[in-house]
């Protein structure tokens, strides 16, 4: 299949593919996604300041309602970042999570 596929190039396909009526889009590389036409147009790709690290891009969620529109809720938390909160949510004393994180079976962020 790879031997045949590999006769025409990624837009040979597309456009036979296109004239034959069947749906189809390219598979991009990381570095093609974010100058891509549609990605652009439909504003796929949001960038925020991720703390530590500097300016992200991140893929908006794919499913999109005119409703109740998916957000992103802002930076992914750092390693460790509400270790204390779950674990006192289920019921750990801050005792037990400073021996917990002493003896180094749980991360918190620094």
């Amino acid at each position: 299949m790879a031997q045949y596929i590999g006769q025409h190039t990624t837009a040979q396909w597309l456009e036979r593919l296109a004239a034959a009526d069947v749906p189809c889009a390219p598979i991009l590389r990381r570095s093609e996604i974010i100058h891509n036409e549609q990605v652009i147009a439909r504003g796929i790709i949001a960038e925020f300041d991720q703390p530590m690290v500097g300016r992200v891009r991140q893929p908006k969620p794919a499913a999109r309602f005119e409703r109740n529109e998916a957000v992103i809720g802002g930076p992914a938390p750092r390693v460790g970042e509400h270790s204390r909160e779950v674990l006192r949510e289920l019921g750990y004393d801050d005792s037990i999570i400073d021996r917990m994180v002493a003896e180094r079976a749980v991360r918190v962020a620094v």
